[in-house]
This record gives structure tokens, C-alpha cells and sequence, in this order.
């Protein structure tokens, strides 16, 4: 991947390849993300720049026998690591290299542009939650010893380097401080908080940033072929996201089915407090949607109580005479017009804390039957006692 491709600024480009330039590349960097931002891009075509064998000052040569091998993602001395788990293909001992192919495949569909629902979703992994185990941290220790096959740098590129355990973690600490010759580790997070502090200590930080609105505007109506207007208005549907914005089409499939899921729980939550009898109201359609969140494995129930969060904030907006802020498709738009008044000032930050606890327990593993039916239950006290003609 060349420099020209990733969609990152101009400024941080020319940062990466100031280093080479001036021979100054460390040996250990932290790419710190915001979501879906075009790192694991950047990191590709800066490890393929340091390697290129004719880079000029601005990008790679992209001909010559390195280039053409980074291209395919199959240089012997590049290596990736990402989170993963066992599927209906890979029954036992599952590490990044298993799953090579779909990496590769999904790199070359996106242009390196995706999410780690994306690669979960790829890798059909139900209600596993991916992770880099502890395979991978052998192998990268064992690969860090060897000398490169062919180039400069051996480049080692951990993609969503938080899903490694403390304990693995710190099998890592050694290999950062005393890389074996020219050896580069680029990791990529985008919850920085989840490393362990010793790790962030040894690492250069490279801060990758959405882009501001006016450049988000420029690259979409581009990539997309759409007008200026059109590009505007997804900026603000998707927050600058370049991943939700050039994969529009698929992720506006899956927020339809986060909307009717959204619907149904909030009807929910306010049928077990609004009707004499919920017994016979509200648990035959309470009981299939749990049933339906519950088959949606963990990385999707996360995005669906991101989702949720989304629209909870939508709600406060309106209800702080701040419409203006909130850009939703119109179905969104019409339900919300008549629900906000139920998520306000009085309960909207209990609202919000509900889900992020509930967004904990599914990463804890917690059953998600009984994740959702206790949230439920709380979202239908919340929204009584936000009810102003209770007060």
C-alpha cells in the first residue's frame, strides 16, 4: 500500500517518512486511533516505504520485488497480528496466522478500512470475543529472534494491540525494550486504556485523528461519487467515521436491524411499567427479542448497545432544545420525535450508564440472556422515573 492511498492528513505522511528520511524510525510506535480511521493503512504503507528499495521523498516506488510482495501482503518479513478465536474451520490452536487468507482477503476489500466487527463478522466467530492469545505472543517472540529473509526491517504489525491480556501483555515488554537488529513493532490501538502502562511507556506515540468535516466531505464525495450535500449529511450521520462512511450501504443494513432491536426493548422496558397486567402484554415479545440479541454473538451485541447509546444521546438532545445536533435517517427521526420526551435530564445519564455497564458485562462473559433481561428491567425503571407526570 502506498502513502497516496491511506486516507489519513498530508502532515502525518510526511512525519512517517520525515523519520526514514532522517533515520531516526523507532523501533517501537503506538498508533493510537480514533475509530475508523485509516491506521492499519498508514501502518502498512509506512512499513512498506522503509522497506522499498527505490522510495523517493514522497512515497514508495511501489514496482520494485519488496513493493510488489507488500502489495500482495505477503512479504516474509512483514508480519501481522490481530484479534482472532476458534471457528468451524479453525477447531484448535487458532492464532493470527490461521487466518491469513481472510485477513488478507478483507484488507484488499476495504483498503484496509474496517472494524473489528467487520473481522469478527469475517471470521464467523459467533459468541467467541476475539482475542491476541497466547499463540501469537509466541510467535511473535520467536519471529523477533530471527534474522530478516530479505529487507531492511522485519515489521511486526499488531492491529487492535488492547485485545492482549495483561498477562500476555507482559510477556511483550522484552521484545519492545531490546528489539533484536532493525526490527519494527507498529501497534495499533484504539483504546489506549486497555494496555498495560508499561507498554504505552516504551512506545512512540503517533496520534491518528478523524479527519476534520471539511476534509471528511472532500474524500467521501470522492470515494463515493456523491454530491457535497449528500457527503455532509453522512459526515454528521456517522461522526467523521471514514469505516462507517465507505462501507455505508452494509452498515446501514445492520443499523436497520439495531433500530428494530432499539424499538422493541424500549417498548419493552416501558410496557413492564406502564400496563396493569405486563404478564399478558409484553413477555411473549420481550422473550423472542432477548432470544434474538442472544444469538447474535458478543461483538455484535456490543455494537447493537453502542448503537443504543447513539440514540439514547439523540433523545437528550432533543429534550435540551438541541435538535439541531441530531441527524438521524427518517425512521429514526419519526420514533424519536415521538419517544424522547422519555429519556430526558431526569434519567438520560442513567440511561446511558445502564449501557455502558451492560457493554462491560458482555465483555466479561456474562450470560447474555440474563445480561438483557436485567437491562430491560432497569431501562423500564428509568424511563418511570423520567416521566415528568409522575413526579
Amino acid at each position: 500500500m502506498l502513502f497516496s492511498d491511506v486516507l489519513v492528513s498530508q502532515e502525518l505522511k510526511q512525519l512517517l517518512i520525515n523519520t526514514v528520511r532522517n533515520q531516526r524510525v523507532s523501533h517501537a510506535q503506538l498508533f493510537s486511533a480514533q475509530p475508523g480511521t485509516h491506521a492499519l493503512g498508514l501502518a502498512i504503507a509506512y512499513a512498506q516505504y522503509i522497506n522499498c528499495s527505490h522510495r523517493t521523498d514522497a512515497d514508495a516506488c511501489g514496482v520494485c520485488p519488496s513493493c510488489v510482495k507488500y502489495r500482495n501482503l505477503a512479504h516474509p518479513d512483514l508480519y501481522f497480528f490481530f484479534p482472532n478465536a476458534l471457528t468451524a474451520r479453525v477447531k484448535k490452536d487458532n492464532e493470527s496466522a490461521s487466518f491469513y487468507q481472510e485477513w488478507r482477503e478483507i484488507c484488499k476489500e476495504t483498503n484496509a478500512l474496517f472494524s473489528l466487527d467487520d473481522w469478527s463478522e469475517k471470521l464467523d466467530i459467533a459468541n467467541k470475543q476475539p482475542a491476541i492469545n497466547t499463540n501469537d505472543i509466541s510467535r511473535i517472540l520467536e519471529a523477533q529472534i530471527a534474522k530478516p529473509y530479505e529487507a531492511e526491517y522485519k515489521v511486526f504489525i499488531i492491529w487492535m494491540a488492547e485485545k492482549i491480556s495483561s498477562k500476555m501483555g507482559e510477556k511483550l515488554l522484552k521484545c519492545l525494550e531490546e528489539p533484536d537488529g532493525k526490527t519494527l513493532f507498529i501497534l495499533i490501538s484504539e483504546n489506549n486504556d486497555q494496555l498495560l502502562p508499561t507498554i504505552i511507556s516504551r512506545l512512540q506515540l503517533v496520534k491518528i485523528n478523524k479527519p476534520n468535516t471539511e476534509d471528511f466531505v472532500e474524500i467521501v464525495s470522492r470515494k463515493l461519487s456523491c454530491s457535497r450535500d449528500e457527503a455532509i449529511d453522512i459526515a454528521s450521520l456517522t461522526d467523521n467515521n471514514l469505516s462507517d462512511a465507505l462501507n455505508r450501504k452494509e452498515r446501514e443494513t445492520t443499523e436497520q436491524h439495531h433500530f428494530g432491536r432499539f424499538v422493541s426493548m424500549m417498548r419493552s422496558a416501558y410496557r413492564i411499567y406502564y400496563f396493569k397486567d405486563p404478564e399478558k402484554v409484553i413477555f411473549p415479545e420481550t422473550v423472542a427479542l432477548i432470544k434474538e440479541l442472544e444469538t447474535l454473538g458478543r461483538e455484535r451485541q456490543k455494537s447493537f448497545l453502542r448503537y443504543a447509546l447513539v440514540l439514547t444521546r439523540k433523545c437528550i438532545l432533543s429534550n435540551c432544545n438541541a435538535s439541531s445536533l441530531v441527524k438521524s435517517s427518517s425512521e429514526e427521526a419519526a420514533w424519536l420525535a415521538n419517544f424522547h420526551p422519555f429519556i430526558n435530564i431526569r434519567n438520560g445519564e442513567a440511561v446511558m450508564n445502564a449501557l455502558n455497564e451492560a457493554i462491560t458485562n458482555v465483555e466479561q462473559n456474562v450470560h447474555a440472556g440474563i445480561l438483557f433481561t436485567d437491562l430491560i428491567l432497569i431501562l423500564g425503571q428509568l424511563i418511570r422515573s423520567g416521566d415528568e407526570r409522575l413526579q
